[in-house]
């Protein structure tokens, strides 16, 4: 629990369990969280313009007012309801109206009818998903890795004569296949056995796949977040345009950025310090076999996570200050909203081609 008076370190709150509730008490947001029914509920006000929370994570069975959605909502903070293993429920995003939102909702409905520019941004979303499991796998410094890395860079390279959907598929095979090798035996961990977001019964058999779901989840919210601040439509993809079931776009967008993820769950998987391991009492099995996670382990990945969002690297950003090299200093989930008003300046004709 965020003291009084501290600067917290994350931008995320998780609030679990029967009874939760978000409320507005004396001009404060009034965060209730009831994680463990043998002890008295913890409770935080805030100003909302002073919460340190841009995301709040609610699963369980609780209240949130409708005073508290539109003061949340007004001032940006994100909601994302999820089901106890992990799946999306609904997000809360801000009404945008805004003649220039308007005018790249018509360009996306527009770039949609259009076959070719639908082919031209699926390669380019499949491309940098490709790069973003090459360079991760390059990170790890494995050199039992390099031929799978060979192998991807190969299939990058067949991204202008190759169905995107078939690349995807094999790079995935790979790609989790040398995954599997960064995660101790203990947790049994052999594929990814839920690759989707939608409300599918493959829920997760092993602790890695529920955290996966986690991180993917809060990661597809962050993306929601973006997309409708650009006033784009959420269910209009261009790679995922003829799934259902979720938003496609934001499939679309998530796409070169599930490294974020990936390495978060990795980071923790392997972690022997205290308060960060996981435990055996940190997670327990349904009489499916299906996980479910108690609220301590979720927290902590929730907040190695953000860490992992709010990383920064080197990029090429046009806005601000100009640098010696064009290339400034950038959060990691920053770089999936620069993606997203590439897209928007892509549908209207600003720009020519699209790049992550």
């Amino acid at each position: 629990m965020t003291l009084r008076g501290k600067r917290n370190h994350y931008n995320v709150k998780f609030l679990k369990g029967y009874g939760f509730s978000i409320k507005v008490k004396d001009s404060k947001i009034v965060l209730k969280n009831c994680s463990d029914p043998f002890k008295e509920p913890e409770i935080e006000e805030w100003y909302v313009n002073n919460m340190p929370y841009e995301k709040i994570v609610l699963s369980g069975k609780g209240y949130v007012s409708t005073e508290a959605l539109a003061l949340l909502s007004e001032h940006n903070r994100n909601l994302i309801l999820l089901d106890v293993y992990g799946r999306p429920i609904t997000y809360l995003n801000p009404v945008v109206e805004s003649l220039t939102n308007t005018n790249y909702r018509i360009g996306q409905y527009d770039t949609f009818r259009d076959e070719s520019k639908r082919d031209y941004l699926s390669r380019q979303i499949v491309k940098a998903k490709l790069d973003s499991q090459i360079n991760f796998l390059k990170s790890t410094n494995r050199s039992e890795f390099d031929g799978s890395i060979s192998k991807l860079e190969s299939l990058k390279n067949q991204i202008e004569y190759d169905t995107p959907i078939l690349l995807e598929k094999n790079s995935a095979t790979i790609y989790f296949k040398e995954y599997q090798k960064l995660i101790p035996k203990r947790f049994e961990f052999h594929s990814r056995n839920n690759v989707s977001l939608t409300t599918s019964k493959r829920n997760a058999t092993d602790v890695i796949n529920a955290l996966l779901n986690y991180g993917y989840t809060v990661l597809a919210g962050e993306i929601s977040k973006f997309i409708n601040g650009m006033g784009l439509d959420a269910y209009y993809g261009f790679y995922h345009k003829n799934q259902s079931g979720f938003q496609m776009l934001v499939y679309d967008i998530m796409e070169p950025f599930r490294w974020l993820v990936d390495y978060s769950v990795w980071k923790i998987a392997e972690s022997d310090a205290k308060g960060y391991r996981i435990n055996l009492k940190d997670y327990a099995r349904t009489r499916e076999g299906l996980v479910v996670m108690d609220y301590s382990l979720v927290k902590r990945f929730l907040e190695l996570l953000d860490r992992t969002f709010r990383k920064e690297r080197r990029y090429d950003f046009s806005r601000g200050k100009k640098t010696l090299d064009g290339l400034k200093s950038v959060q990691e989930i920053t770089i999936a909203k620069i993606a997203v008003s590439h897209l928007a300046d892509f549908c209207i004709g600003e720009k020519s081609i699209f790049s992550i």
